[in-house]
Protein backbone atom coordinates (compact mmCIF):
# COMPACT_ATOMS: atom_id res chain seq x y z
CA UNK A 1 0.00 0.00 0.00
CA UNK A 2 1.39 3.32 -0.76
CA UNK A 3 1.94 6.55 1.49
CA UNK A 4 -0.80 8.70 0.96
CA UNK A 5 0.90 12.36 -0.04
CA UNK A 6 -1.56 14.37 2.76
CA UNK A 7 -1.10 13.64 6.22
CA UNK A 8 -5.21 12.59 6.23
CA UNK A 9 -7.55 12.25 3.89
CA UNK A 10 -11.44 11.53 3.64
CA UNK A 11 -12.69 9.79 0.56
CA UNK A 12 -16.70 10.10 0.21
CA UNK A 13 -16.87 10.13 3.62
CA UNK A 14 -20.54 10.55 4.86
CA UNK A 15 -21.71 10.57 8.49
CA UNK A 16 -25.21 11.07 10.30
CA UNK A 17 -26.15 11.96 13.90
CA UNK A 18 -29.69 9.74 13.97
CA UNK A 19 -31.96 11.29 11.04
CA UNK A 20 -29.49 14.52 10.43
CA UNK A 21 -26.98 14.14 7.92
CA UNK A 22 -24.14 15.92 8.99
CA UNK A 23 -21.40 14.79 6.41
CA UNK A 24 -22.29 13.47 3.05
CA UNK A 25 -20.08 12.16 0.09
CA UNK A 26 -17.44 14.88 1.66
CA UNK A 27 -13.88 14.45 0.15
CA UNK A 28 -10.81 16.29 1.00
CA UNK A 29 -7.39 16.00 2.33
CA UNK A 30 -5.02 18.15 4.72
CA UNK A 31 -1.52 18.29 3.44
CA UNK A 32 1.76 19.17 5.41
CA UNK A 33 2.13 22.61 6.97
CA UNK A 34 -1.27 23.61 6.13
CA UNK A 35 -3.30 25.80 9.00
CA UNK A 36 -7.22 25.04 8.41
CA UNK A 37 -10.17 27.01 10.10
CA UNK A 38 -13.07 25.26 10.19
CA UNK A 39 -16.18 27.00 10.36
CA UNK A 40 -19.82 26.99 9.77
CA UNK A 41 -23.26 27.20 12.08
CA UNK A 42 -23.64 25.44 15.34
CA UNK A 43 -25.21 21.61 15.10
CA UNK A 44 -23.68 21.93 11.26
CA UNK A 45 -21.25 19.31 11.88
CA UNK A 46 -17.82 20.83 12.38
CA UNK A 47 -16.89 19.12 15.55
CA UNK A 48 -17.98 15.81 13.92
CA UNK A 49 -15.78 16.74 10.86
CA UNK A 50 -12.97 16.79 13.43
CA UNK A 51 -14.28 13.55 15.30
CA UNK A 52 -13.79 11.37 11.72
CA UNK A 53 -10.69 13.25 11.15
CA UNK A 54 -8.80 11.87 14.11
CA UNK A 55 -10.30 8.64 13.79
CA UNK A 56 -12.89 9.05 17.21
CA UNK A 57 -15.71 8.37 15.39
CA UNK A 58 -15.40 6.07 12.48
CA UNK A 59 -17.27 7.21 9.02
CA UNK A 60 -20.66 5.48 8.49
CA UNK A 61 -19.57 5.39 4.75
CA UNK A 62 -16.43 6.33 2.93
CA UNK A 63 -12.58 6.05 3.77
CA UNK A 64 -10.41 7.99 6.29
CA UNK A 65 -6.69 7.51 5.63
CA UNK A 66 -3.56 8.52 7.95
CA UNK A 67 -0.43 8.52 7.12
CA UNK A 68 1.17 5.65 8.78
CA UNK A 69 3.75 7.17 10.90
CA UNK A 70 2.11 10.58 11.15
CA UNK A 71 2.16 11.92 15.21
CA UNK A 72 -1.28 13.71 15.56
CA UNK A 73 -2.67 15.63 18.82
CA UNK A 74 -6.04 16.67 19.60
CA UNK A 75 -7.98 19.07 21.94
CA UNK A 76 -11.23 18.08 22.11
CA UNK A 77 -14.06 20.57 23.43
CA UNK A 78 -14.27 18.16 27.06
CA UNK A 79 -10.37 19.06 27.43
CA UNK A 80 -10.77 16.03 29.89
CA UNK A 81 -7.68 15.19 32.42
CA UNK A 82 -6.29 12.12 34.14
CA UNK A 83 -7.45 12.76 37.80
CA UNK A 84 -4.65 12.48 40.55
CA UNK A 85 -2.22 14.29 37.70
CA UNK A 86 -0.13 17.84 38.78
CA UNK A 87 0.48 20.29 35.51
CA UNK A 88 4.17 18.88 35.19
CA UNK A 89 2.32 15.23 34.58
CA UNK A 90 0.37 16.31 32.38
CA UNK A 91 2.43 18.82 30.37
CA UNK A 92 5.88 17.81 30.87
CA UNK A 93 5.60 13.92 31.26
CA UNK A 94 7.94 13.69 28.11
CA UNK A 95 10.68 15.18 29.86
CA UNK A 96 13.14 13.13 31.85
CA UNK A 97 14.71 16.05 33.91
CA UNK A 98 13.72 19.57 34.42
CA UNK A 99 16.59 20.54 32.65
CA UNK A 100 15.85 19.18 29.16
CA UNK A 101 12.14 21.48 29.34
CA UNK A 102 13.96 24.20 30.98
CA UNK A 103 16.40 24.65 28.11
CA UNK A 104 13.51 24.51 25.45
CA UNK A 105 12.02 28.28 24.53
CA UNK A 106 9.26 26.75 22.76
CA UNK A 107 8.33 24.71 26.28
CA UNK A 108 8.88 28.03 28.36
CA UNK A 109 6.87 29.68 25.90
CA UNK A 110 3.77 27.90 25.94
CA UNK A 111 4.13 27.90 30.28
CA UNK A 112 4.45 31.53 29.92
CA UNK A 113 1.88 32.42 27.11
CA UNK A 114 -1.11 30.30 28.82
CA UNK A 115 0.03 31.23 32.17
CA UNK A 116 0.93 27.64 33.80
CA UNK A 117 4.36 29.22 35.45
CA UNK A 118 1.17 31.43 37.40
CA UNK A 119 -0.92 27.62 38.47
CA UNK A 120 2.05 26.15 39.32
CA UNK A 121 3.95 22.86 38.19
CA UNK A 122 3.05 20.97 41.06
CA UNK A 123 -0.83 22.16 40.79
CA UNK A 124 -3.04 18.95 40.62
CA UNK A 125 -5.58 19.44 37.97
CA UNK A 126 -8.96 18.35 40.47
CA UNK A 127 -9.71 21.22 42.17
CA UNK A 128 -9.08 23.56 39.02
CA UNK A 129 -11.44 25.52 37.48
CA UNK A 130 -12.98 24.78 33.54
CA UNK A 131 -10.75 27.59 32.36
CA UNK A 132 -7.56 26.64 33.70
CA UNK A 133 -8.02 22.73 33.15
CA UNK A 134 -8.51 23.77 29.24
CA UNK A 135 -4.95 25.84 29.45
CA UNK A 136 -2.89 22.82 31.07
CA UNK A 137 -5.34 20.37 28.31
CA UNK A 138 -4.10 22.64 25.56
CA UNK A 139 -0.43 22.95 26.60
CA UNK A 140 0.06 19.59 26.77
CA UNK A 141 -0.32 19.63 22.96
CA UNK A 142 1.53 22.64 21.83
CA UNK A 143 4.44 21.57 23.48
CA UNK A 144 4.80 18.33 21.71
CA UNK A 145 6.60 17.88 18.18
CA UNK A 146 3.50 16.67 15.91
CA UNK A 147 2.61 16.43 12.28
CA UNK A 148 -0.53 17.43 12.86
CA UNK A 149 -2.64 19.55 15.86
CA UNK A 150 -5.84 19.54 15.94
CA UNK A 151 -7.84 21.95 18.01
CA UNK A 152 -11.75 22.65 19.14
CA UNK A 153 -12.53 26.06 20.33
CA UNK A 154 -8.86 26.58 21.46
CA UNK A 155 -9.31 30.43 22.30
CA UNK A 156 -12.32 29.82 24.59
CA UNK A 157 -11.30 30.88 28.07
CA UNK A 158 -8.17 32.65 26.95
CA UNK A 159 -8.22 36.69 27.16
CA UNK A 160 -7.38 38.85 25.02
CA UNK A 161 -3.59 38.52 25.43
CA UNK A 162 -3.34 34.65 25.66
CA UNK A 163 -5.50 34.86 21.87
CA UNK A 164 -2.49 37.03 20.30
CA UNK A 165 0.04 34.99 22.09
CA UNK A 166 -1.68 31.58 20.53
CA UNK A 167 -1.66 32.93 17.39
CA UNK A 168 1.78 33.65 17.20
CA UNK A 169 3.00 30.63 18.34
CA UNK A 170 0.88 28.26 15.82
CA UNK A 171 2.10 30.27 13.19
CA UNK A 172 5.53 30.08 14.15
CA UNK A 173 5.23 25.99 14.90
CA UNK A 174 6.11 23.43 12.10
CA UNK A 175 3.07 20.87 10.97
CA UNK A 176 -0.41 21.12 10.21
CA UNK A 177 -2.97 22.30 11.53
CA UNK A 178 -7.11 21.93 11.87
CA UNK A 179 -8.83 24.70 14.20
CA UNK A 180 -12.69 25.29 14.95
CA UNK A 181 -13.27 28.77 16.34
CA UNK A 182 -15.83 31.12 16.73
CA UNK A 183 -12.88 34.25 16.93
CA UNK A 184 -12.73 35.18 13.40
CA UNK A 185 -9.20 37.40 14.24
CA UNK A 186 -7.60 34.53 15.26
CA UNK A 187 -9.12 32.35 11.90
CA UNK A 188 -7.88 35.81 10.07
CA UNK A 189 -4.22 35.85 11.74
CA UNK A 190 -3.45 31.86 11.07
CA UNK A 191 -5.59 30.60 8.69
CA UNK A 192 -4.00 29.31 5.11
CA UNK A 193 -7.21 27.79 4.11
CA UNK A 194 -11.10 28.06 5.03
CA UNK A 195 -13.66 25.18 5.41
CA UNK A 196 -17.13 25.79 5.45
CA UNK A 197 -19.39 22.74 6.95
CA UNK A 198 -22.87 23.28 5.39
CA UNK A 199 -25.83 21.31 4.57
CA UNK A 200 -23.49 17.96 4.78
CA UNK A 201 -20.67 19.46 2.56
CA UNK A 202 -17.39 20.89 2.92
CA UNK A 203 -16.59 23.64 1.05
CA UNK A 204 -12.99 25.08 0.92
CA UNK A 205 -11.82 28.71 0.22
CA UNK A 206 -8.14 29.82 0.31
CA UNK A 207 -7.23 32.25 3.16
CA UNK A 208 -8.41 33.23 6.79
CA UNK A 209 -12.06 34.75 7.59
CA UNK A 210 -11.87 37.67 5.41
CA UNK A 211 -11.11 35.97 2.27
CA UNK A 212 -13.69 33.23 2.96
CA UNK A 213 -16.56 35.77 3.76
CA UNK A 214 -15.71 37.38 0.18
CA UNK A 215 -15.74 34.24 -1.61
CA UNK A 216 -19.02 33.15 0.01
CA UNK A 217 -20.38 36.53 -0.68
CA UNK A 218 -20.05 36.52 -3.70
CA UNK A 219 -21.08 32.85 -4.01
CA UNK A 220 -24.69 34.53 -2.20
CA UNK A 221 -24.79 37.16 -5.36
CA UNK A 222 -24.51 34.53 -8.72
CA UNK A 223 -27.24 32.50 -6.00
CA UNK A 224 -29.35 35.38 -5.44
CA UNK A 225 -28.92 36.33 -9.62
CA UNK A 226 -30.50 32.06 -9.54
CA UNK A 227 -33.35 33.14 -7.29
CA UNK A 228 -34.05 36.49 -9.29
CA UNK A 229 -34.52 34.23 -12.27
CA UNK A 230 -36.53 31.64 -10.95
CA UNK A 231 -38.98 34.69 -8.74
CA UNK A 232 -39.24 35.94 -12.39
CA UNK A 233 -40.35 32.84 -13.79
CA UNK A 234 -42.78 32.59 -10.21
CA UNK A 235 -44.45 35.73 -11.24
CA UNK A 236 -44.93 34.36 -14.92
CA UNK A 237 -46.31 31.66 -14.12
CA UNK A 238 -48.60 33.16 -11.23
CA UNK A 239 -50.23 35.76 -14.00
CA UNK A 240 -50.44 32.65 -15.92
CA UNK A 241 -52.64 30.44 -13.86
CA UNK A 242 -54.97 33.32 -12.79
CA UNK A 243 -56.33 33.64 -15.96
CA UNK A 244 -58.84 31.78 -15.44
CA UNK A 245 -60.14 27.91 -15.45
CA UNK A 246 -61.41 28.30 -18.88
CA UNK A 247 -57.81 29.53 -20.50
CA UNK A 248 -56.22 27.11 -17.93
CA UNK A 249 -57.93 23.97 -19.64
CA UNK A 250 -55.99 24.07 -22.46
CA UNK A 251 -53.25 24.49 -21.28
CA UNK A 252 -51.07 21.11 -20.57
CA UNK A 253 -51.51 19.37 -17.60
CA UNK A 254 -47.51 19.42 -16.80
CA UNK A 255 -47.05 23.22 -16.91
CA UNK A 256 -49.81 23.34 -13.89
CA UNK A 257 -47.87 20.88 -11.80
CA UNK A 258 -44.69 23.01 -12.25
CA UNK A 259 -46.31 26.25 -11.82
CA UNK A 260 -47.95 24.96 -8.84
CA UNK A 261 -44.63 23.70 -7.34
CA UNK A 262 -42.84 26.88 -8.36
CA UNK A 263 -45.38 28.55 -5.92
CA UNK A 264 -45.07 26.19 -3.18
CA UNK A 265 -41.44 26.85 -3.15
CA UNK A 266 -42.31 30.45 -2.42
CA UNK A 267 -41.84 31.40 1.75
CA UNK A 268 -44.59 33.29 3.15
CA UNK A 269 -43.59 37.35 4.25
CA UNK A 270 -41.94 38.32 7.40
CA UNK A 271 -43.95 40.96 8.80
CA UNK A 272 -40.43 42.40 10.71
CA UNK A 273 -43.04 45.08 12.54
CA UNK A 274 -45.28 42.44 14.46
CA UNK A 275 -42.30 40.21 15.31
CA UNK A 276 -40.46 42.76 17.03
CA UNK A 277 -43.84 44.01 18.70
CA UNK A 278 -44.41 40.21 19.79
CA UNK A 279 -40.62 40.21 20.85
CA UNK A 280 -41.10 43.10 23.35
CA UNK A 281 -44.30 41.66 24.23
CA UNK A 282 -42.89 38.64 25.22
CA UNK A 283 -39.23 39.95 27.01
CA UNK A 284 -40.34 43.41 28.28
CA UNK A 285 -38.53 46.18 28.62
CA UNK A 286 -36.03 45.46 30.79
CA UNK A 287 -33.95 41.89 31.35
CA UNK A 288 -31.76 42.82 33.81
CA UNK A 289 -31.44 45.73 35.56
CA UNK A 290 -28.52 45.76 38.56
CA UNK A 291 -28.24 48.67 40.66
CA UNK A 292 -25.07 49.76 43.65
CA UNK A 293 -24.42 46.03 43.33
CA UNK A 294 -21.16 45.12 44.91
CA UNK A 295 -19.08 41.86 44.90
CA UNK A 296 -15.82 40.17 46.38
CA UNK A 297 -14.14 36.73 46.25
CA UNK A 298 -12.47 35.14 48.70
CA UNK A 299 -8.61 34.92 48.37
CA UNK A 300 -5.78 33.85 50.76
CA UNK A 301 -4.83 37.60 50.68
CA UNK A 302 -8.83 38.29 51.99
CA UNK A 303 -11.48 39.52 49.48
CA UNK A 304 -10.78 41.24 46.28
CA UNK A 305 -13.58 43.23 45.24
CA UNK A 306 -14.61 42.51 41.18
CA UNK A 307 -17.68 44.96 41.68
CA UNK A 308 -17.93 48.33 43.11
CA UNK A 309 -21.35 50.02 42.79
CA UNK A 310 -22.10 48.44 39.42
CA UNK A 311 -25.04 50.28 37.95
CA UNK A 312 -26.48 47.90 34.45
CA UNK A 313 -29.17 47.77 32.25
CA UNK A 314 -29.79 44.61 29.81
CA UNK A 315 -32.37 45.66 27.59
CA UNK A 316 -34.37 43.23 25.01
CA UNK A 317 -32.77 42.21 22.00
CA UNK A 318 -29.40 43.40 23.47
CA UNK A 319 -26.10 41.64 22.10
CA UNK A 320 -23.44 41.76 24.57
CA UNK A 321 -19.88 40.68 24.29
CA UNK A 322 -18.11 40.58 27.64
CA UNK A 323 -14.34 40.80 27.68
CA UNK A 324 -11.29 41.45 30.30
CA UNK A 325 -8.00 39.40 31.67
CA UNK A 326 -8.32 36.41 33.35
CA UNK A 327 -9.84 36.83 36.87
CA UNK A 328 -11.24 40.62 36.11
CA UNK A 329 -14.93 38.60 37.14
CA UNK A 330 -16.48 37.92 33.73
CA UNK A 331 -17.92 34.37 34.54
CA UNK A 332 -18.32 36.30 38.42
CA UNK A 333 -20.82 38.54 36.40
CA UNK A 334 -22.64 35.57 34.72
CA UNK A 335 -23.18 33.73 37.64
CA UNK A 336 -24.56 37.06 39.17
CA UNK A 337 -27.41 37.30 36.26
CA UNK A 338 -28.30 33.88 36.54
CA UNK A 339 -28.86 33.77 40.36
CA UNK A 340 -25.74 31.08 41.67
CA UNK A 341 -24.06 34.14 43.00
CA UNK A 342 -25.58 37.21 44.85
CA UNK A 343 -24.25 40.28 45.49
CA UNK A 344 -22.44 41.32 48.99
CA UNK A 345 -24.99 44.93 48.25
CA UNK A 346 -27.37 46.54 45.87
CA UNK A 347 -30.11 44.18 43.92
CA UNK A 348 -30.34 42.79 40.74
Amino acid sequence: MTTPLNLVSLERVSKAHGTTSLLDDVSLGISAGERIGVVGRNGGGKSTLLSVLTGVEPPDSGRVTMRNDIAMGVLDQAGTLPEGTTVHDVVLSGYAAEHEWAADPAVRSVLTGLELDRLGLDAPVGPMSGGERRRVALAAQLVRPLDLLVLDEPTNHLDVEGVAWLAEYVKQRAGGMVVVTHDRWFLDEVCTTTWEVADGSVFAYDGGYSAYTLARAERARISSVTEERRLNLVRKELAWLRRGPPARTSKPKFRIDAAQALIADEPPARDTMALANFAARRLGKTVYELEHVDYAVPTEDGPRTLFADLDWNVGPGDRIGIVGVNGAGKTSLLKLLVGENQPDAGTI
